[in-house]
């Protein structure tokens, strides 16, 4: 018990450092960690994608209301861009549940490595900014918003993955960016977290200390050190060349984002073949 509490430790701390260096969420470390780690405490394989993404998104929601109150006593989040996204968002973390619950978890893993595949790439070569390039209204702007609640639930990870680079490319300043993908997050994640939680059927293959596919032994040992650690990687970020830190972390996404698809998509063939 004692080495799976400092191994939460350290990998909530690693989380928070990450999160206040990069402007990252924890979903996109945390989910793979989750998924080597809880078959140790009885996860079967069925449920482990959709149990990791549960309790991934339970960090979201903490890190995410504390992350998006620092903002907004900063004064850089941008409420109109909130209130024109935030129905889209949730209505697309709602559907995000409905979906995930008929996908194989060796499914779900593929798709999440192929996400840190992208996400790799854009950190290690940046686009450059259309200055004409406008956020969109209306129609377009909510099927923006839904999808990325969709992306978000499905694969566990904070807005902030996806939303600060689309909001950034629409000529939003990179730290009000930043600020409002914290606030839009929170809702996206609640959602979210509230349905994988209370309207998930009971499963006697799940651990104790779990309910629907949340399993908080892990999502408290993951908290505190996460949300303590988040100024430490602030401090770093201004001191540290960033440009190095963002190619040496897209090297170790790329690895990451490579093993959870060999590993899944090795399952998968196991079971087509059998």
């Amino acid at each position: 018990m004692l080495n799976l509490i400092i191994i939460y430790i350290a990998a909530g701390a690693l989380v928070g450092v990450v999160a206040g260096l990069l402007g990252l969420g924890g979903g996109i470390l945390i989910v793979p960690f989750l998924v080597w780690q809880l078959p140790h405490v009885g996860v079967p394989a069925p449920l482990l994608m959709h149990v990791a993404v549960a309790t991934s998104l339970g960090l979201v929601v903490c890190s995410a209301l504390v992350s998006g109150w620092n903002h907004h006593r900063y004064g850089n989040v941008q409420w109109s861009i909130v209130r024109k996204m935030l129905i889209g968002l949730v209505i697309g973390a709602w559907l995000g549940t409905i979906i995930a619950k008929h996908i194989p978890s060796q499914a779900l893993q593929v798709i999440f490595g192929i996400f840190v595949w992208v996400v790799s790439w854009r950190m290690a070569f940046p686009k450059e900014q259309i200055e004409s390039r406008v956020l969109p209204t209306g129609l377009q702007l909510n099927a923006v918003s839904t999808l990325i609640g969709v992306l978000c639930i499905l694969l566990g990870v904070s807005g902030g993955s996806l939303l600060v680079p689309y909001l950034n490319r629409c000529n939003l300043p990179l730290r009000q960016a930043i600020a409002t993908s914290s606030v839009c997050t929170f809702p996206v994640a609640l959602t979210g977290v509230i349905m994988l939680m209370l309207f998930i059927p009971n499963n006697a293959l799940m651990p104790k200390d779990s309910m629907g596919y949340v399993y908080f032994p892990a999502l408290l040992g993951l908290l505190l050190p996460c949300i303590a650690l988040v100024p430490v990687g602030v401090h770093l970020a201004m001191r540290l060349e960033v440009k190095v830190i963002r190619r040496i972390f897209s090297a170790l996404l790329f690895l990451i984002g490579s093993d959870m698809i060999y590993n899944a998509g090795t399952a998968l063939l196991t079971t087509w073949q059998g």
